[in-house]
């Protein structure tokens, strides 16, 4: 009867052990491609000239992808910032009479770091956007207005854990539904993703990254001592560069 048990709690470890090797594979966050291939594709990603960048809120595209667009301003990219919503939920920790429109501001100021030359605010519900009935649609018409040769959003399949967010996930998923509706193939570079085979290497523009990050006062992204670089340099590590900012690199 012992032997029994012995040999029945042996095999329910060993299940228990397989199981949490399989959710470890498919949760963690590893590259897809070797380093160096995953640097080529971004390089492929900085080759672009015209971006269309479309994300859920203010700083949304600051704290992930500013050094890229930094690099892709640089080349020469004209960039269009779509924001969707204004962020009024989230934290006010100035004491803003009027949190949306000083988030507006605040990403304009950012946009002055960066220096992409267009942005533009949807004003739609904060954890809110994908419920509206005409997001597809505005998405769409800004998207076929301007003729990117590359779209860049948030991952909607495999964001990177464990921070998930609706309007995140939900408007990679509106921006990934149009790109299939069409019939002319563009590039796109999911960020925020746990499948990356790109990387931008950003270690020479990560000055300006940190500056447009701190321009969002109301965040609290502007206090001393703050800074993204630990994720950034995990990213570098992954390619064995000093900092980096990683996407799944796609066709659609």
């Amino acid at each position: 009867m012992i032997r029994v048990i012995v040999r029945w709690l042996g095999a329910l470890i060993a299940g228990v052990a397989v199981l949490g090797l399989a959710a470890w594979v498919a949760l963690s966050t590893r590259l897809t491609v070797p380093p160096k291939e995953a640097l080529e594709n971004g390089e492929r990603i900085l080759q672009h000239s015209r971006v269309l960048v479309v994300v859920a809120h203010p700083d949304d595209a600051d704290w992930w992808i500013s050094g890229t667009l930094k690099r892709l301003v640089d080349r020469g990219a004209q960039v269009l910032l779509v924001v969707a919503s204004d962020g009024e939920k989230g934290p006010n920790r100035i004491g803003a009479k009027d949190l949306p429109a000083t988030r507006r501001e605040e990403q304009k100021a950012a946009q002055a770091v960066i220096g992409y030359q267009d942005l533009r605010f949807l004003g739609l519900p904060d954890r809110e956007v994908v419920q509206q009935p005409n997001v597809l649609e505005t998405i769409e018409e800004i998207g076929e207005e301007f003729q990117p040769t590359l779209v860049i959003t948030f991952d909607p399949d495999t964001p990177d854990l464990p921070y998930l967010h609706p309007d995140h996930e939900g408007i990679g998923r509106v921006v990934k539904h149009w790109l299939e509706k069409r019939t002319q193939p563009v590039a796109i570079a999911f960020f925020h993703t746990r499948r990356p085979n790109a990387a931008v290497e950003i270690t020479d523009v990560y000055e300006a990254k940190l500056q447009a990050l701190r321009q969002h006062r109301s965040q609290g992204l502007d206090r001393g001592g703050f800074s993204n670089r630990p994720q950034m340099a995990k990213n570098g590590s992954r390619v064995g560069v000093p900092l980096a900012e990683t996407f799944r690199l796609e066709t659609m």
